[in-house]
C-alpha cells in the first residue's frame, strides 16, 4: 500500500512546488487571476488616459493659436491674454501648484520683443524656438513645454503649455488608482479565502464525521439532501462505503463471538475429562501426556475467553461495573509474581502509598499481568523490570517498563493489532497468540483510560496505562 504523504508543502517532480492546502491554492489562484485582470486594466487605462490627455492639450493649444485675438491685440492686452491662457490650462496641473501653467511670447520680424510672460524660461530664447507651425515638445531642464506658434503679419506669437505639470497630475491620479487596485486586490483575497472556506464546508463536515467514526459508531451517516449537488454524490458514495463497512464489521463480530461461544462448552467438557483422566492415570507417561494436553486446552480456553471479551468490546457491550479500590496492593502482588517468574531480574518500584481508581479489580489485574508477562518474555535476560505510577492531570499514569534492545519502528504501530506478533517473537518461540495487548487496551478504554507504548528505544521499553484518578 502506498504510504500517504505528510501534510504541508510538497515537491513533486524536478523543481515543481505544490501547496498541499486546497483552500490556500484556490485563494491564491483566484486572487492572482483577479490581480492580473486589474493590472491589465490598469495598464490599458493608464496608456489611454495619458494619450488622451496629450491629445486634449494639443487640441486646446491649437484652438488658442488659431483664434483671432493674437492678431489684433494691443500691447496693453498681452498680460490679459497671458492670464487667460494660464487660466485655461490650470485644470491640467496638480492642485495647489505655484508654477506657471502657460507661457506667451510675441515678437516682430526685426527681432523686437512685443511681450514675454514673466515665467518664460530664459533658456528658450529666439534661437531655441521652433520655426514652423507644428506643435513641438521642448525641454527646459526637468520641465517639458509643448510649444506652438502663429504668425500675424510680421509678428510671431509663441504659446507654450507646461506638460510636466500635466504629467505630474496624471501620476497623482494613477498612484491613487494603483492604491485603490491594491486595496481591491486585498479585499478580493479575503473574499476568496472566505468563499473557499464556505465551499470546503461539506468536505469538512464529511471529514468530521469520518474522524468521529469508531467501531461502535459505524451507524452514523451524512444527510446527502442537505449538501450541494456537487458534493451529494461524494456523500452518497461515503454512506454506501459505511454500509459495506458496517455489514462486514458486524459479520466479523458475530462470527468471532459465535465461534468463541461454540468452542467454550466443548473445551470445558474436554478440560473436565482430561482432569478426570489425570486423576486415574496408571503410568507416569500417561500423566505427562495428560498434563501437556491440559496445558494446551487451558491455552485454547484463554484464547476463547479473550475473543469473547473482544467481541463484546467491538459490539459496545463491554460494560464494566465501576467501584473505587486501591490498585497499590495489585501492583505489589505483581512485583512478587515477577520475582517468582525471574529471580535474576531486578524489580524497581516507584509507587505511591495509595493509588485509588474506579473499575473492575480483576480486569485491571489482568491488564497489568499481561504487561508484566510481556516484560518478562521480551525484556533483556538479567536486566530489570520497573513498576511506577504518578498522577498527572486527573489521571494515574502507571508505567510497566523493562530493559530491552528496543522495538523496530515498523512494529510499534501494530503492537496492539489482534494476532500480531513481531518477527523476533516467532524466532525466539515465545508463547502467545498476539491478543493480550489488544484486549488490555480495550479493557483500559472501557475504564475511560488508555494503554499506549510510551517508549521503545534501545535501552528501555515502557507501556503506560492511563486511568482516571479517583479523587
Amino acid at each position: 500500500m502506498k504510504r500517504a504523504a505528510p501534510p504541508g508543502p510538497d515537491k513533486t517532480g524536478a523543481g515543481r512546488f505544490r501547496l498541499r492546502s486546497f483552500r490556500l491554492r484556490i485563494t491564491l489562484t483566484s486572487t492572482a487571476t483577479a490581480l492580473a485582470a486589474i493590472l491589465i486594466l490598469f495598464v490599458a487605462a493608464s496608456t489611454t488616459i495619458v494619450a488622451r490627455r496629450a491629445q486634449i492639450l494639443d487640441h486646446i493649444l491649437s484652438a488658442h493659436l488659431s483664434g483671432p485675438g493674437f492678431g489684433v491685440a494691443t500691447p496693453a492686452l498681452w498680460p490679459a491674454i497671458d492670464a487667460h491662457l494660464n487660466a485655461s490650462f490650470s485644470a491640467f496641473a496638480p492642485q495647489g501648484s505655484q508654477s506657471g501653467y502657460a507661457i506667451l511670447r510675441a515678437g516682430r520680424a526685426d527681432g523686437s520683443l512685443v511681450y514675454r510672460s514673466p515665467s518664460w524660461p530664459a533658456a528658450l530664447d529666439a534661437t531655441a524656438l521652433p520655426d514652423d507651425s507644428a506643435l513641438h515638445t521642448v525641454a527646459d531642464g526637468a520641465t517639458e513645454w509643448r510649444l506652438g506658434q502663429v504668425r500675424h503679419g510680421d509678428m510671431t506669437v509663441w504659446v507654450g503649455v507646461n506638460r510636466s505639470l500635466s504629467n505630474a497630475q496624471l501620476r497623482v491620479s494613477l498612484w491613487r488608482f494603483g492604491a485603490a487596485a491594491a486595496v481591491l486586490g486585498a479585499l478580493i483575497a479575503l473574499l476568496a479565502w472566505y468563499l473557499s472556506a464556505r465551499a470546503m464546508r461539506p468536505v469538512e463536515h464529511l471529514t468530521g464525521v469520518m474522524l468521529g467514526l469508531n467501531a461502535s459508531d459505524l451507524d452514523q451517516r451524512v444527510a446527502a439532501d442537505e449538501e450541494d449537488i456537487e458534493f451529494a454524490q461524494l456523500v452518497t458514495v461515503f454512506n454506501a462505503m459505511l454500509d459495506r463497512l458496517q455489514r462486514s464489521f458486524l459479520q466479523a463480530i458475530r462470527f468471532s463471538g459465535d465461534a468463541a461461544h461454540e468452542l467454550k462448552t466443548p473445551l470445558t467438557i474436554l478440560q473436565g475429562q482430561l482432569e478426570h483422566a489425570f486423576t486415574h492415570a496408571a503410568k507416569p507417561e500417561q500423566e505427562e501426556a495428560l498434563v501437556e494436553m491440559l496445558e494446551e486446552v487451558r491455552r485454547l480456553d484463554s484464547i476463547v475467553r479473550k475473543l469473547l471479551m473482544l467481541s463484546r468490546a467491538d459490539a459496545g457491550q463491554l460494560q464494566i461495573p465501576l467501584s473505587p479500590f486501591d490498585l497499590r496492593p495489585v501492583l505489589d502482588e505483581l512485583a512478587e509474581d515477577i520475582e517468582l517468574l525471574d529471580a535474576e531480574r531486578d524489580v524497581r518500584l516507584d509507587l505511591p502509598p495509595l493509588l485509588t481508581v474506579q473499575g473492575d479489580a480483576d480486569l485491571l489485574r489482568q491488564v497489568l499481568q499481561n504487561l508484566a508477562s510481556n516484560a518478562v518474555k521480551y525484556g533483556l535476560p538479567g536486566g530489570w523490570i520497573g513498576l511506577s505510577a504518578r498522577q498527572h492531570g486527573g489521571h494515574w499514569q502507571i508505567d510497566v517498563s523493562n530493559a530491552s534492545s528496543g522495538i523496530a519502528a515498523e512494529h510499534r504501530e501494530r503492537l496492539f493489532d489482534r494476532f500480531y506478533r513481531a518477527d523476533h517473537a516467532h524466532n525466539r518461540r515465545i508463547p502467545g497468540v498476539g491478543l493480550g495487548l489488544s484486549l488490555a487496551r480495550e479493557i483500559a478504554r472501557a475504564h475511560g483510560g488508555e494503554l499506549l507504548l510510551a517508549e521503545a528505544d534501545q535501552e528501555r521499553t515502557c507501556f503506560r496505562l492511563c486511568l482516571p484518578a479517583e479523587l
